[in-house]
């Protein structure tokens, strides 16, 4: 009996040993695939889509391209970065480019013109690998000053004290070119290149005279600001609109109607200029073919955004597109009828 009894519990202590033995090579087994997946997730690198400061429509334009983009694309990998303004955006781009990295931007085509020929603030050092992918939505602007202001017209700017848009902005080069053809030099006023936020501050603590916002309509930081302190929106001579338009014809015309926000009572003459998505030469064909046809395929989620996401129409896809697009754009939107072979 005894004999028998101490064989058994000899067996079991064994089968226990072998149970433990396996859920230790099972634990390590298990710890090992984690860490590995874990380096691979690490070794990702996040490709960056560059935008605007918060506040504007492209600001949030943007952060719904991400987001609809990581969502149905697996490798997609982006990640929304803001910025002080188109400057800085094409800074950063050509870096990455020099590195021969990814990487996508939202911005003025006025500004991309310039940067592709090296002209202006871009003089010296042309962007040649700048490409374009599909127009974003129009940008339009807005002059902002108190209601008591005695700004009536871009003309009445000379000796204020004006937000004009962050530094190298498509907003701020905008600003000083339409103020330059109502008879006002930068010299004639004085320039604070601040973003819509600070301009908006600056409006209502009265350490500016006024300011320059933009985006889709509703423009948000102006529905904001309009809430809550007396302003309106200085009307552009429609003279001087011609002529700009006519000599840039990458800006346009409209009107912000009457009763569109909280305090305007009238029609109001506005300028504007179309927003794009860019990237530069390097990324792959399929990658921007892929994230082009999954904004389109989901475009659904991506109007939920704004509603000037709904700019985004496979007609306006080459909207005021004024550099070369990129190949994978290009094949994408050959393949849906918009560009010709």
């Amino acid at each position: 009996m005894s004999s028998d009894g101490s064989q058994g519990g000899k067996e079991k202590k064994g089968e226990k040993g072998m149970k433990r033995i396996r859920a230790l090579i099972c634990f390590v087994v298990c710890l090992f695939l984690m860490v590995f997946f874990l380096q691979q997730t690490w070794a990702v690198e996040l490709i960056p889509l560059y935008t605007p400061p918060v506040g504007g429509t492209a600001y949030v334009l943007g952060a719904g391209i991400v987001s609809v983009s990581n969502k149905y694309l697996p490798d997609a990998h982006l990640v929304h970065e803001a910025t002080t303004g188109t400057m800085d955006m094409v800074r950063r781009m050509m870096q990455r480019d020099a590195a021969k990295k990814p990487c996508f931007a939202i911005f003025g085509t006025p500004d991309a013109w310039k940067a592709f020929k090296g002209l202006d603030v871009y003089a010296g050092k042309p962007f040649t690998e700048v490409r374009g992918i599909v127009f974003v939505n129009a940008s339009d602007q807005y002059l902002v000053v108190s209601a008591k202001s005695s700004i009536k017209s871009f003309a009445d700017v000379k000796g204020k004290k004006i937000g004009i848009g962050g530094p190298g902005s498509t907003v701020a080069t905008s600003a000083l070119l339409f103020l330059e053809y109502s008879g006002v030099k930068k010299s004639d006023f004085k320039p604070y290149a601040y973003t819509y936020r600070e301009s908006i501050e600056g409006i209502q603590d009265g350490s500016l005279d006024g300011g320059f916002v933009g985006g889709g309509y509703p423009v948000a930081i102006y529905t904001e600001l309009a809430l809550r302190h007396d302003v309106r929106i200085v009307p552009i001579d429609e003279g001087v609109l011609k002529k700009v338009v006519a000599e840039h014809p990458y800006y346009y015309g409209t009107v912000v109607k009457a009763k569109s926000y909280k305090g305007l009572e009238q029609d109001t003459p506005i300028y504007g200029f179309a927003t794009a998505l860019f990237t530069v030469s390097n990324v792959s064909t399929d990658y921007v073919y892929k994230m082009l046809k999954g904004l389109f395929d989901h475009k659904a989620d991506y109007y939920a955004v704004h509603q000037s996401a709904k700019d985004m129409t496979a007609a306006d896809a080459m909207k005021g597109i004024p550099v070369a697009f990129h190949a994978g754009a290009e094949k994408y939107l050959q393949e849906i009828g918009v560009m010709k072979k």
